[in-house]
């Protein structure tokens, strides 16, 4: 076995890099929750969605009985060169660094827009009416002529997102939607793909 394998290392993965965030956040639990406390797992990954589930699905295991956890991937995928320069120029500039935060510190770095490998847009569309989203998208399309090709849609607990192949002069879209308060822009962001619930144990309830 060569050491590359027993460490489950794999120097043949071309696949998109990005950026992956497990998190339960106090905005969606500390209210129902007593004694919350935030938790997050943050890495770097060429892993899809599928294949996260199960990592995902213990991070949800981890938390308390009701507790919300969402899990975001970067919209862009990132630069494997730029990321390996940014890290070596901190390690070299920061020798007492604990290595043990690696993972979280190359998430940190990867996430810098400076290490984007795409240009693509995300629109936080906060509103569950689609109808609403329908006259958004055409709305993009018509006033980003010609560039605007690429238009992807995702639902989100609070409505949708809508990820565009790239930027365009948005004034325009924003003169119609700013004062409704539902659209932000967001470019180069974490997407969130996914949530889920930490359920109670059944016969849990006290009888």
């Amino acid at each position: 076995m060569s050491y590359n394998k027993l460490w489950g290392i794999d120097t043949q993965d071309d696949k998109p890099i990005r950026v992956c965030l497990f998190i339960s956040r106090n905005k969606d639990n500390k209210d129902r929750i007593k004694d919350f406390v935030e938790r997050r797992k943050a890495f770097i990954t060429t892993k899809t969605e599928e294949e996260l589930s199960s990592e995902f699905s213990a991070f949800v295991s981890d938390g308390k009985d009701g507790e919300m956890c969402r899990m975001y991937l970067s919209v862009n995928a990132r630069d494997g060169d730029k990321i390996y320069k940014e890290l070596l120029h901190f390690l070299i500039d920061n020798p007492d660094f604990n290595l043990a935060h690696i993972q979280s510190k190359l998430a940190s770095i990867s996430a810098k827009k400076e290490c984007a490998l795409e240009k693509k847009w995300m629109f936080d569309f906060d509103c569950e009416d689609s109808n609403k989203l329908d006259e958004f998208i055409k709305d993009i399309i018509n006033m980003s002529k010609p560039l605007q090709r690429e238009i992807t849609t995702y639902r989100t607990p609070n409505g949708y997102a809508v990820v565009v192949g790239s930027g365009f002069d948005t004034r325009e879209l924003f003169e119609k939607w700013n004062n409704r308060d539902i659209v932000t822009l967001k470019r180069d962001d974490l997407l969130c793909i996914g949530w889920d619930y930490k359920l109670e144990p059944i016969g849990s309830e006290e009888k």
